[in-house]
């Protein structure tokens, strides 16, 4: 019996093994975003900057001051440029919560150097496949150095991820992570919001249209609705409508949207039919402010749809005529429900989709008038 006792102990701590790579917590850096500009320098393509907490600043007994770090260095790749900050640090970096990646407007309209970046990010197996990516206007560098002066510095999450994270209360910009990235790219091209410093404050707008890894244009806040709209991603947003020498304010609550390719003769036609629920926020009219009757809500939800379809089909010939840019999903719809018609237009699909019908329908619906009538 104690033989056996014996031979279990002694297994037990054959098997039993120590933890000889652990890194306490509290010896590690937590980066929460990343900006790569390009670099002129010869032999050294990039300039890698890494902003990150300073954790002795929070709390109710923070022995500092300085909330967030910044630190900038030349490097040959991401990878290479974190060895080599690991010498000007106190501790090695830890990438798995990674939240932001700024690449520089330069940088962007490299396609060979945006391939690089963006393909070693996606392998790397620490890296956190979630984080957020925006363009800067001008460089990354200036743009994360800027954190620790902005009057909205959100030191937990970072103030570039908060910014970017906020698309449920915004249609102006649409916030896109690594893997839809890398997938946007296998499906032509996509957008990604563009990001500045205003007045001391960092603000996120527009968009990059990004095709083969390269910029090809860009769009504003309004087209940049347009799209979240046809591509069925609103969550909430205000339309303004003129309506009898008035302006209506109509708060969007929810959206459906469905499409339907209709094969021509000579040419294909995509058709999208959105629906949308509000309220009224905001109306009034002097002589007669009363909403007295269906008459009166059907005739502004008639002025409402005017807009939006003006404002939509603006956006769609944007992405037509001037970017040839399909983004909004339709190479995408009919290779997966119409494999045949998707395997003829496949190899000039620039030109089918510049040259494609889309007819957009929008029906919006008041669902509330608020408190009064």
């Amino acid at each position: 019996m104690k033989k056996i006792l014996l031979i279990i102990i002694i297994a037990i701590l054959i098997l039993t093994t120590g933890c000889w790579d652990m890194v306490e917590i509290n010896q590690r850096i937590f980066p929460y975003s990343i900006g790569v500009d390009l670099n002129h320098d010869e032999g050294e393509d990039y300039i890698l900057t890494i902003s990150y907490l300073n954790i002795n600043a929070i709390g109710k007994n923070a022995t500092q001051q300085e909330r967030v770090f910044v630190v900038s260095i030349p490097a040959t790749s991401i990878f290479e440029g974190t060895k080599k900050m690991s010498h000007i640090v106190q501790y090695p970096f830890y990438f798995k919560h990674i939240r932001a990646l700024i690449i520089g407007e330069e940088l962007a309209n490299d396609s060979h150097r945006m391939r690089e970046i963006l393909d070693g990010l996606s392998r790397d197996y620490v890296i956190n496949k979630k984080l957020l990516i925006a363009t800067a206007e001008g460089k990354a560098e200036d743009v994360l150095k800027s954190v620790p002066k902005a009057t909205k510095q959100e030191v937990i999450e970072g103030t570039v991820y908060t910014l970017l994270n906020n698309t449920g209360s915004s249609v102006r910009y649409r916030s896109k992570p690594l893997t839809d990235f890398i997938q946007g790219m296998d499906q032509g091209a996509v957008i990604v919001p563009r990001i500045k410093v205003e007045n001391n404050d960092l603000k996120v707008f527009g968009g990059c249209i990004i095709k083969d890894y390269e910029v090809v244009g860009h769009i504003g806040e309004v087209e940049n609705r347009g799209i979240t709209f046809l591509v069925g991603e609103v969550k909430t947003g205000i339309i303004d409508a003129p309506y009898n020498d008035a302006t209506l304010s109509y708060e969007i609550t929810g959206q459906n949207m469905k499409r339907k390719l209709i094969k021509g003769e000579k040419n294909l036609k995509f058709k999208i039919d959105i629906e949308t629920q509000g309220s009224l926020q905001e109306y009034i009219i002097r002589d007669k402010p009363e909403i007295d009757g269906e008459e009166k809500l059907k005739n502004m939800e008639k002025s409402i749809k005017e807009v939006m379809e003006k404002e939509i089909n603006h956006t769609l010939e944007v992405l037509q005529k001037e970017h040839k840019a399909d983004v909004i999903g339709v190479r995408e719809y009919i290779s997966k429900f119409h494999p045949k018609i998707w395997k003829e237009v496949s190899q000039d699909w620039d030109e089918v989709f510049s040259e494609m019908e889309i007819e957009v329908n929008v029906t919006p619906r008041l669902r509330r008038v608020g408190l009064i009538k």
